[in-house]
């Protein structure tokens, strides 16, 4: 399968400062590609490279099979849309016009493609409006549009979700998974939100401090959501969860909100489950202990808690966390 991107022994550096360090890495032609990572974490410096707008310091970047020699050249088969973007202070039709018109498209045909772009993202009523009188959610709403009527190689995102209400971020996420569904097109996007990445994207990587690391532990299991009982029914576990959650087929619980007892806690979280103790091992300073009960879970502990607990494989033990800790998509 040709890869979009071939990253191979990748550095890049502010100055003295390594900023990014990749040993090797490739991302899938025609597929979501999500980047996780903390502000600082390198995303911004990774897209910057994939777009083409800075070189590496050192090692070899493969475009669709295709040494990088010339990034200008290849540039144009790329659009990237920042955090902030700016747009020109014309009507809404015209910045998202604006890339083909200077490409020497058709007037007509750009306005077509534009139109139709709009009234895909709910833009049809800002038309006529000009760049000034848009919020922020807008703005990065036209934006992406501008950036999609070109229709690009590959559309890189940059937090594209940070200032958008609930109904422009759907909007957003519709079209992603749209395209991402079509396989006609790649797709690059960087944010904080690992269920949104894991909801969208079917590539997910991790960036900590400037290296590709293995994801996040979460806790994720499919299912479906009784609302007449409150729940998640796993088929191996029901799980309670807030009453508002009224669909979803998927849930998720950060490892940090899991709850280890030798007995069952009196308390008011509404999860506690019996299981055994499967593994235990250090990751960076961190207690990761993996628990069978019903369900796999995967909780971090401290140093602390595990002594405290004096727990070992094999043993029994209590797991518990909230309701309100629970998110289903």
């Amino acid at each position: 399968m040709i890869q979009a991107y071939q990253l191979k022994g990748v550095e890049f550096a502010y100055g003295d400062e390594v900023a990014l360090r990749i040993g090797e890495y490739a991302i899938e032609q025609n597929a979501i590609t999500a980047l996780l990572g903390a502000n600082g974490s390198g995303k911004s410096t990774l897209l910057n490279l994939l777009a083409f707008i800075t070189a590496p310091s050192q090692g070899e970047i493969c475009f669709f099979s295709e040494q990088v020699l010339n990034a200008q050249a290849l540039r144009r088969q790329t659009a990237y849309v920042q955090q902030n973007p700016y747009l020109f202070n014309y009507t809404v039709l015209q910045n998202i016009e604006l890339g083909l018109k200077l490409r020497g498209v058709a007037k007509q045909l750009r306005r077509t493609r534009a139109e139709t772009l709009a009234l895909t993202l709910n833009l049809q009523e800002l038309l006529s409006k000009r760049a000034h009188e848009l919020s922020g959610g807008e703005i990065q709403k036209v934006a992406i549009a501008r950036a999609l009527v070109l229709q690009p190689r590959v559309l890189i995102l940059d937090e594209p979700f940070t200032h958008l209400d609930k109904e422009s971020r759907s909007d957003i996420e519709n079209l992603l998974c749209a395209i991402g569904d079509a396989g006609s097109q790649t797709i690059i996007f960087s944010t904080h939100d690992q269920l949104q990445a894991q909801r969208l994207a079917s590539h997910v990587c991790s960036l900590e401090k400037g290296q590709i690391r293995p994801l996040p532990l979460m806790n994720t299991f499919r299912g479906k959501v009784d609302t007449m009982n409150g729940i998640f029914d796993t088929g191996s576990l029901q799980i309670q969860i807030p009453t508002t959650i009224k669909s979803g087929t998927q849930m998720a619980i950060e490892s940090t909100h899991l709850v280890l007892s030798k007995d069952k806690l009196k308390s008011s979280m509404r999860n506690q489950f019996r299981g055994r103790v499967k593994s235990l091992q250090e990751v960076n300073g961190e207690i990761h202990v993996i628990v069978e009960a019903g369900e796999s879970w995967h909780a971090i502990i401290t140093h602390a808690a595990l002594n405290e607990l004096n727990i070992n494989i094999g043993e029994q033990i209590y797991l518990s966390f909230k309701s309100s800790a629970v998110q289903v998509f």
